[in-house]
């Protein structure tokens, strides 16, 4: 199992990574080309290998309140004010490309 890259442009569409966490995540093509083009500086997936933390003041996963979805990546300072949203798939956190603004 891979380790997950520390950017976009080295992630490949539906290929399962393992983060340092312990979770197993996939990304779709969509949600590639959005880290491509809101996290550039790969924020988001700094978030999403740290794992789940408390909701407030904290950068990583956090409960998604968007029906169908069960975790979202958050990010603090700037950039934090998208969040990617993922839904557990097999026991594969999977980000099909869903970004909210809050």
């Amino acid at each position: 199992m891979e380790a997950l890259p520390n950017n976009w442009a080295d992630i490949q569409p539906d290929s399962v990574y393992l983060s340092i966490s312990g979770l197993l995540v996939s990304f779709g093509s969509e949600q590639i080309k959005l880290g491509l083009k809101y996290d550039q500086k790969g924020k988001h997936l700094k978030a999403i290998e740290k794992g789940l933390v408390p909701p407030r003041g904290n950068l990583g996963l956090v409960a998604s309140q968007e029906s169908g979805y069960d975790l979202k990546s958050k990010v603090l300072g700037k950039g934090g004010d998208r969040r990617f949203h993922a839904k557990f798939i097999d026991g594969i956190l999977h980000f099909p490309g869903l970004v909210t603004e809050h």
